[in-house]
């Protein structure tokens, strides 16, 4: 605890000196921050004086905080990521009181459309219902945990660093050499498994899955399962090709495959027919699927309502109406409809608006944009 509040105390500091600096997510603090972060546009000048519009450009140009405010614009929903987060909320909550049975939720998709962002969004409010049900913050409270795959996924106690790291049970080296000499990291399980049962948390997600195998994962997978069964934690994996992976491991982790052939065979040993082959847990594991966002024939609404999101979020002084949904189908050509990819085009282009002092995102500031991404 006095380790926590140190971090905790240390982490508050940067965010005072730095506005907007983002903070650690894979740390309670900071995701904490996050859950209570409400990012305001900066307001615009009601008059529209041609001089002093100059002006106020000339000193947009220095204004840290409506740069760091387009650096930082927020996940714009559809209809449909809006009920891909609601149907998870609602699988989470309808699992959390259970103790049986599979509850595992995976998010998966190509790189770059959105997974990550849906992860978190999903965390977050998933944390402000659970808070509002407390009637507010709890400070013995922690019901959502937010870790990443360990960069060496293959042995368990590395998993469970991730999460003493989150509850800010595993101390921080102080040096080089601190780091040198950390040859084997202690395990923590015990420790960890008492914060998670005493906190109750309700929800465990883990992003980058796709950085382990489905060896490395069947190894740690019964610990995961111990979390679900005894202290009731959702489980939610995040990452591109997540779904084969977790099925993969499943069965590695189970040996599903030898056993259902076993008993088949026993059973036409025994003059009996085997019975019909019924979905092993692996084959039920519910899956969000995320794809790039369509603008064709079949869906021609997505992407442009994406963009008037964008649109409603900008904060430039001469920012013309539907500036980017005009830009649609180019737009679209040029990032793929790759949720990531079309944030950064936009982001960018409004902090080069602002920094040019032309306060609007035309064609120019799209080329200048998109050209960092490369041919």
């Amino acid at each position: 605890m006095e380790l926590r509040d140190k971090r905790e105390a240390r982490l508050r500091q940067q965010l005072k000196d730095t506005p907007m600096r983002p903070l650690p997510l894979f740390q309670l603090t900071g995701w904490n921050h996050f859950v209570d972060e409400e990012v305001k546009s900066p307001a615009l000048a009601a008059d529209s004086d041609p001089a002093a519009d100059k002006e106020r450009a000339a000193a947009r140009k220095k204004d840290e905080q409506a740069l760091a405010y387009h650096r930082h614009l927020r996940m714009v929903t559809t209809d449909a990521m809006t009920h891909m987060q609601d149907m998870i909320i609602e699988a989470v909550n309808y699992s959390s009181g259970r103790r049986d049975g599979l509850m595992d939720h995976v998010i998966d998709g190509p790189a770059g459309t959105g997974k990550t962002c849906l992860l978190r969004a999903v965390g977050r409010a998933a944390q402000r219902a659970i808070e509002t049900a407390m009637n507010g913050r709890q400070p013995n409270k922690i019901p959502v945990v937010h870790i990443t795959t360990p960069a060496e996924p293959e042995p368990k106690v590395n998993w469970v660093w991730e999460i003493a790291s989150y509850l800010g049970l595993a101390p921080e080296p102080k040096s080089i050499t601190e780091v040198l000499e950390m040859r084997r990291h202690p395990d923590l399980t015990l420790s960890v498994n008492y914060i998670l049962e005493t906190t109750q948390t309700r929800l465990m997600l883990i992003d980058d899955i796709n950085r382990a195998t489905a060896q490395q994962l069947a190894s740690v997978l019964p610990y995961f399962d111990y979390l679900r069964d005894k202290l009731g934690i959702a489980l939610v994996f995040c990452g591109t090709g997540a779904s084969h992976l977790m099925h993969q491991a499943r069965v590695l982790a189970g040996d599903l495959a030898r056993v259902s052939e076993e008993n088949r065979l026993r059973l036409e040993q025994a003059g009996q027919p085997a019975a019909p082959g019924t979905p092993s847990p692996s084959a039920l594991l519910p899956v969000t699927w995320l794809h790039p966002l369509p603008l064709n024939a079949e869906d021609p609404k997505t992407f442009r309502e994406v963009l008037m999101g964008f649109e409603a979020d900008l904060s430039l002084y001469r920012l013309e109406e539907h500036a980017l949904s005009k830009h649609a189908v180019e737009l679209h050509r040029r990032t793929g409809g790759y949720f990531k990819a079309l944030t950064y085009v936009v982001s960018t282009a409004a902090v080069i608006a602002i920094q040019s002092g032309s306060e609007n995102i035309t064609l120019k500031e799209i080329d200048a944009a998109t050209a960092q991404l490369g041919p």
